[in-house]
């Protein structure tokens, strides 16, 4: 609740964010505006455009091992509050989660095969897919390929690496 976060910052003056993942305060609109003012509120890159306005100021994801070109230029735009071209580039993200991502949940992957997952399909990773053994699973190079075609055919920018 807001009066928690309230009562986190009295009792840690150093509390300085709070990630705002789906089900939180932070994930609404109405949240975000009133966490935004004790905390930096972070949302998914997707979202920028959409809760920006609201005071989400950044994220705490992998998608810069994608590219962290395209996605840093994102977060000056959220920085700017220039939410006409962020709000273009949230639109390809939402889809590539979509049409992407949401289609490997049934794999049951967690963070860390996603994160080697991305950053190798486009590139900017060479590391394995080897995530952690036991009850995670792995990305396989199968899914990577599947990545890096969509990614081809419908934001070839994130594959231009610098």
């Amino acid at each position: 609740t807001l009066a928690q976060h309230r009562e986190i910052k009295k009792a840690v003056p150093a509390y300085l964010n709070v990630k705002a993942g789906d089900g939180t305060l932070g994930h609404t609109k109405d949240g975000c505006a009133a966490l935004s003012e004790i905390v930096n509120v972070f949302v998914s890159e997707a979202l920028w455009a959409e809760m920006g306005p609201f005071g989400a100021i950044g994220c705490a994801s992998a998608l810069v091992y994608m590219n962290p070109r395209v996605i840093l230029r994102m977060w000056e735009r959220l920085r700017t509050k220039n939410w006409p071209e962020l709000e273009k580039e949230c639109a390809k993200l939402k889809r590539y989660y979509n049409e992407v991502i949401i289609p490997l949940d049934s794999k049951g992957y967690t963070d860390s095969a996603y994160d080697r997952l991305q950053g190798r399909a486009c590139g900017f990773l060479k590391t394995s897919l080897w995530s952690r053994g036991g009850p995670y699973r792995s990305a396989s190079e199968e899914d990577v390929q599947m990545a890096r075609a969509w990614l081809k055919n419908n934001w070839p920018e994130f594959l231009d690496l610098p």
